[in-house]
């Protein structure tokens, strides 16, 4: 399926990186030709008023729907150069680990700002750092409200202990992944009422064995898919998990791409996998 790993990939190789301004070329008073490196950079653009102001955006930029109508930059790994250079843009706007883009911002004279976004406080400082720059401080602190408002109406309950699931195919459990600590999908999970039973791993996203999983004893498997599946992909992920001896009970498919956009839509994502984990503590033990 075309794309179906790239936000695993983007996700790997965005992350790690505390990013920042490129100080050798003045920050515009007001950008107004804005290029969006990233699909969660501009999911926070628009969410701040600012996307009259955006010339084009990386592919796979879908939210909100009139960011999926911007002319494209192609991938996040490897925009086009020719592309941002004929859109004349006064600002780059990217995401953790961009050097390319920052080296090309350099030598066309371009303004640049690297966004980290690895944990929710990354996420809270970016909304406030480019609301400070798109002169958009008052949508900002109103976004920023929305955002603690929506986190702070979680549910509170006794910790679920849940294996986050990543890069899962069907027939195939051997290149699974995870999250340690410090990712915005463990905040977010352990808000929900979880508990990362892998926040112990040093590594933000190792690979796992099923030995180990099955070690950690989950309660809960939140298998996190990239795309949405047809009947027959779901019930083959369902499957392998039977074969590990999950319950259909202890397993979540969930294919929402919100859930691995560190961005605005995080309160909702944490709604979703609240929701998983209020139904495993809700069933009865057999």
């Amino acid at each position: 399926m075309r794309g179906r790993l790239t936000p695993w990939l983007l996700i790997l190789w965005l992350a790690g990186c505390r990013g920042g301004e490129d100080a050798a070329v003045p920050f515009p008073a007001e950008p107004s030709r804005i290029v969006c490196a990233s699909p969660a950079v501009a999911e926070i653009v628009f969410a701040l008023g600012a996307g009259d102001r955006v010339a084009a955006v990386a592919d796979f930029t879908d939210w909100p729907p009139e960011a999926a109508e911007k002319p494209r930059i192609g991938g996040a790994l490897s925009p086009s150069r020719e592309r941002i250079l004929a859109l004349q843009a006064d600002l780059i706007l990217s995401q953790g680990r961009s050097e390319a883009l920052a080296a090309l911002a350099r030598e066309h004279r371009i303004a640049f700002f690297s966004l980290p976004l690895d944990t929710l406080s990354d996420v809270r400082a970016a909304i406030a750092g480019c609301a400070a720059r798109l002169n958009a401080e008052e949508r900002g602190r109103r976004l920023l409200r929305e955002f603690d408002a929506g986190l702070a109406a979680l549910p509170r309950r006794e910790p679920v202990p849940v294996l986050i699931a990543l890069g899962h195919s069907p027939g195939d459990l051997s290149g699974l992944m995870t999250t340690g600590a410090g990712t915005f999908l463990h905040d977010i999970v352990e808000l929900a009422g979880g508990r990362n039973v892998f926040k112990d791993v040093p590594l933000p996203w190792p690979r796992i064995s099923r030995e180990s999983l099955l070690r950690r004893a989950p309660a809960l498997v939140l298998d996190l898919q990239a795309v949405a599946l047809d009947d027959t992909r779901r019930a083959a992920l369902a499957a392998d998990w039977q074969r590990l001896g999950f319950a259909p009970a202890q397993v979540r498919i969930l294919e929402e791409d919100f859930l691995l956009r560190p961005g605005p839509r995080a309160p909702l994502a944490a709604a979703r996998i609240a929701e998983s984990i209020h139904h495993i503590s809700a069933t009865p033990s057999p």
